[in-house]
């Protein structure tokens, strides 16, 4: 098993270096976000019962 980071751009997955593989070849991305993606994520304006309903959700 090979790790590879990608970056996501225009609804696709691109290595951040050069990899050799066979076109076709199946992989699994497993996302690990840093803490400035969770915070723009989660920083857009959201309407007030979104916020609470997901803020239960975490408790």
């Amino acid at each position: 098993m090979e790790e590879v980071e990608v970056v996501y751009e225009k609804g696709v997955f691109k290595p951040l270096k050069k990899v050799n593989l066979k076109e076709g070849t199946h992989g699994k991305v497993i996302l690990e976000l840093g803490l400035a993606d969770i915070i723009e994520r989660f920083g857009e304006k959201v309407e007030k019962d979104a916020l609470r309903e997901f803020l239960e959700e975490r408790r």
